[in-house]
């Protein structure tokens, strides 16, 4: 098959999308992480290295993104984020970040999107950047970032214990402009597929050749992703319970 990146007809490989260290901290104990979806009808799978597709890369073009995989998998980590709390009313509100690489970061997410958009996996199935497919191909081919609104990124994180999931990515709009959602463990990623200026208030905290960078705190007990997680494992709890006989 033709790899999606080069264009040359070899043997392909298993390459992942989301890297694989995002799947191996979801660990609990010895069961492997699950990945949860809000498709109907479908329930959690267990995902031991994570989701990979054996349809989009070849052995020599999927080591170019290493370097981006692993500086966002060291970056973005289970931890409090290193720098400065800010608070607001008494309330954590954002993580104030000095250093960081903005090109590996920025690229890494750049990347991200353009794997999920070429895999054909069903997990991935949600992303689709069209015409911008190409524009993405042609930052990582140049290890060119962009500036700040190019695919712009802003990052969240939930600090409950709970909020560590791998939910399956989603288009959605915010103020009518695109976006995509990734789940990255206690992450949350918002990638802008659109030329306009991101709107507020996630404009405000766009990943920036400049720092500081602001990642914003999420409180998973106020957020929508609480219920679905509910309703995910209620569901696949209760297909695991074992059916009573009817006593004749």
């Amino acid at each position: 098959m033709n790899c999606r990146y080069c264009g040359k007809e070899t043997n392909l490989i298993n390459a992942h999308v989301i890297p694989e260290g995002f799947f191996r901290r979801l660990r609990n104990g010895q069961d492997p992480p699950r990945l949860l979806t809000n498709k109907a009808n479908e329930y959690p799978k267990r995902a031991p290295v994570g989701v990979y597709d054996t349809n989009i890369l070849c052995e020599k073009c999927e080591p170019l993104f290493g370097d981006w995989d692993n500086y966002a998998q060291q970056f973005l980590t289970e931890q409090r984020p290193p720098g400065e709390v800010i608070y607001s009313e008494g309330q954590r509100v954002a993580y104030k970040v000095q250093k960081y690489d903005y090109a590996k970061l920025k690229l890494f997410f750049v990347s991200l999107i353009w794997r999920a958009s070429v895999s054909e996996h069903p997990f991935y199935n949600r992303i689709k950047l069209g015409p911008f497919e190409k524009a993405a191909k042609d930052l990582i081919e140049r290890c060119e970032p962009g500036n700040e609104h190019e695919f712009g990124v802003t990052l969240a994180k939930f600090d409950h214990p709970l909020g560590t999931a791998i939910l399956n990515p989603h288009p959605e709009k915010r103020e009518g402009i695109n976006y995509c959602r990734f789940y990255l463990g206690s992450y949350v990623a918002y990638i802008k597929m659109d030329k306009r200026i991101s709107p507020k208030p996630l404009g405000d905290f766009l990943l920036t050749p400049r720092p500081p960078l602001y990642i914003i705190c999420r409180n998973l007990e106020k957020s929508k992703e609480l219920p679905l997680m509910r309703k995910i494992a209620l569901s696949a709890n209760s297909r695991l319970q074992p059916t009573r006989k009817r006593r004749g």
